[in-house]
């Protein structure tokens, strides 16, 4: 078994609590890149058309690779931390709504794929529901900023007072003009002196 089925296949032991959900024994999954191409909006997913003529709804898990020194895929990792799972709803009209592409495989045989935009996709949820991916977006950026904006709220909402600055003694601070004698500001010395003295008493 090839290493990308392997990991095809950890990555759906990840959904099966999902697939339970949703009562689907032998549902189509695949691993997918979510990449950037010049001239469209946002990240795209391309499909094989022997995928999308089977017609059928296709999960989805989005996957980045890992790269060597020698800039050679070694490894495959989840894309998104929180394993968020995806589906593309079966579309009878792909091939008048999607960009066609035509490719040849290393071993000169031609196939056809389609790009999709990531967009267009659904977002299945652990129970599964499903939302629009705009929503998942929100909730994500939303997520995000409460994080963020944990700390300042924790500062801002303690319960404990700075005992250190409400309850220190307050300093009695003596002030002198630049006209008094050194005799007058030595008798103002004594006299606070005498006032500390009976308060101490």
């Amino acid at each position: 078994m090839s290493t990308r089925k392997e990991k095809e296949r950890e990555f759906f032991v990840q959904h099966m609590d999902t697939f339970r959900a949703l009562k689907l024994g032998d549902p189509f999954f695949a691993i997918k890149t979510a990449f950037f191409q010049k001239g469209k909006f946002g990240r795209q997913v391309q499909f094989f058309e022997s995928e999308l003529t089977k017609g059928e709804d296709i999960y989805i898990e989005f996957y980045d690779n890992v790269k060597d020194g020698n800039g050679t895929d070694v490894n495959i990792i989840p894309m998104h931390s929180d394993r968020q799972l995806f589906k593309y709803r079966y579309n009878p009209f792909f091939a008048e709504e999607y960009e066609q592409k035509e490719n040849m495989s290393g071993k000169g045989e031609n196939y056809v794929t389609y790009t999709v935009p990531v967009s267009e996709l659904l977002v299945v949820l652990k129970d599964g529901t499903e939302i629009t991916h705009s929503l998942y977006e929100k909730r994500k950026a939303d997520a995000e900023k409460e994080v963020d904006d944990l700390p300042k709220l924790q500062k801002s909402l303690s319960i404990f007072p700075d005992f250190e600055e409400e309850f220190a003694p307050k300093k009695e601070e003596v002030f002198f003009s630049d006209e008094e004698s050194a005799s007058d500001i030595l008798l103002r010395i004594a006299t606070e002196f005498q006032k500390l003295a009976q308060k101490l008493k």
